[in-house]
């Protein structure tokens, strides 16, 4: 752990979070003086009572501020030593995203991700199987990723479910088929309930024609719809990229389609996408 440790986040922050605590006793220690002084308290003996007290009021706020600003990752931390399977995984994500004081290593993400999905949680099973088919932390491995993918799908995951049929689909269609099926109909819920993340994977099914038809316009009022919901940078410019790729009138028909569920179900954009003709 304290390799991992980033030491640049705890000394910016450990001092931003003294100061605070700082400041706050010194608005304690002026409001007990005040009230030593209206008591009549003098003398070394109520000196030291102000500089206890203050010394209290100090400790107490940097500790507060301290659980305010780090507690949910402490706790995640805390929860997986103790062999709690959402700890475990919580550890595996702090560690593959890195940041507060937990510098980044996806070679640590791993062995959480799998101590979690050995206990049949079913975010991290998903977790490995993108760690082992994307080589995040781990070496590249499809038998292991098509394994947890399986696993998290068989649990419900739609996009495990994806993953799953990807990883399938050269080697046994018929047996990808199914998995790309059950995905569609939870996407399709997802997407409806206004989850980007969900919508974008529906319009990839219907670009790739997995479970489905392969259909350009289609998958392009998915994606666009992804896009009104929110979804990553790199996602909106794959979005735009391959709107550009359709002809006119098929990018004018997924737009006016995506603004006019996006309006009547209270969402509306602002306009079309760009680049998209309206005539």
């Amino acid at each position: 752990m304290n390799g991992m440790i980033d030491w640049g986040y705890v000394r910016n922050w450990g001092a931003i979070l003294a100061l605070t605590a700082l400041g706050v006793a010194l608005l304690w220690g002026l409001g007990y003086a005040v009230y030593l002084n209206r008591i009549g308290s003098r003398g070394w003996t109520s000196t030291r009572r102000w500089l206890k007290t203050s010394l209290a009021a100090f400790s107490v706020s940097f500790l507060v501020a301290t659980a305010f600003r780090e507690g949910p990752v402490l706790w995640a931390l805390f929860k997986g030593r103790l062999g709690s399977p959402e700890g475990q995984y919580l550890t595996g994500v702090l560690y593959q995203q890195g940041g507060r004081f937990l510098q980044q290593s996806p070679e640590r993400a791993v062995p959480a991700f799998r101590r979690a999905a050995d206990q049949g949680h079913t975010l991290a099973q998903f977790a490995l199987a993108r760690a082992y088919h994307y080589g995040l932390g781990a070496r590249k491995d499809q038998a292991e990723a098509l394994r947890w993918a399986e696993a998290a799908a068989h649990g419900g995951h739609p996009l495990a479910m994806v993953l799953a049929g990807e990883l399938l689909q050269e080697s046994s269609p018929a047996e990808a088929a199914p998995f790309f099926k059950r995905a569609l109909l939870l996407l399709r819920a997802q997407g409806e309930a206004r989850d980007g993340q969900a919508c974008f994977t529906l319009g990839f099914l219907y670009r790739q024609g997995f479970g489905v038809v392969s259909d350009s316009e289609e998958a392009l009022y998915w994606m666009l719809l992804a896009r009104g919901f929110g979804i990553s940078p790199p996602q909106a410019y794959a979005v735009e990229a391959y709107r550009k790729s359709l002809p006119p009138d098929q990018q004018v028909r997924a737009a006016s389609r995506a603004q006019a569920w996006l309006r009547a179900h209270g969402k509306p954009q602002a306009g079309p996408p760009s680049g998209a003709s309206t005539q």
